[in-house]
């Protein structure tokens, strides 16, 4: 019972972390205006390894592509099925709130910022920037369905594989942005925390119906 008080309030100081984060940004970037002296020096930088690398730019636009609204909507599909071939009806029920709530959180933060973007004559940079929707969604869908998936894997190797792999297509997503300079660092940086603010406050909730159900 102890060590379930104690994982609860890991979750909690996690959330309030991120929510601290994300304030911490936004409280720069008003500031600040449209870029600070980080975000300027990442997009120098970005700058310089594209012009030296030709190829790079290839290789981040399909590492993009594992935050297209589509195939993370194949995903979500995918990881449904799995959660009701395995009869998890909670979990299944906890991925549809994340996804379909989170989806509609994203955008009016961004109307309510209005940040511009980096470079707004760029291909692909339609709308605000801050934060990326695209690094927002892609933790929000690949966290969420290693967390709901990760309890019906028995196996050590393949619990490690599925997180490694939900993170390195989150930090492939948010690498693309950057370094195709669509976003700026701290639109990246931003997402992953309101993300993670967003999965653990679901993840809080859905352990208190856990033990409900129990008791």
């Amino acid at each position: 019972m102890a060590e379930k008080k104690d994982n609860c309030t890991v979750v909690i100081f996690l959330f309030i972390l991120s929510l601290l984060v994300f304030e911490i940004i936004a409280w720069d970037w008003w500031r600040h205006g449209p870029s600070s002296r980080l975000d300027l020096m990442v997009l120098r930088h970005s700058e310089k390894l594209l012009s030296s690398r030709p190829g790079l730019t290839q290789f981040l636009s399909l590492a993009g592509g594992l935050g297209n609204s589509y195939f993370l909507g194949t995903l979500v599909i995918a990881g449904g099925f799995f959660l009701v071939w395995k009869k998890d009806w909670p979990a299944l029920f906890l991925l549809l709130i994340i996804v379909v709530l989170g989806n509609l959180l994203v955008e009016p933060v961004k109307a309510w910022f209005q940040r511009p973007r980096p470079l707004p004559h760029l291909p692909g940079a339609r709308g605000f920037s801050f934060p990326s929707s695209s690094a927002y969604l892609a933790a929000v869908v690949y966290g969420s369905l290693a967390f709901l998936i990760w309890p019906h894997i028995s196996k050590w190797r393949s619990k490690f594989a599925l997180f490694l792999g939900a993170l390195s297509a989150v930090m492939l997503v948010g690498l693309s942005r950057l370094i195709l300079r669509l976003h700026w660092f701290t639109d990246v940086l931003g997402a992953y925390a309101l993300a993670s603010s967003w999965l653990l406050f679901n993840l809080l909730g859905y352990r208190k119906i856990r033990q409900k159900r129990r008791i």
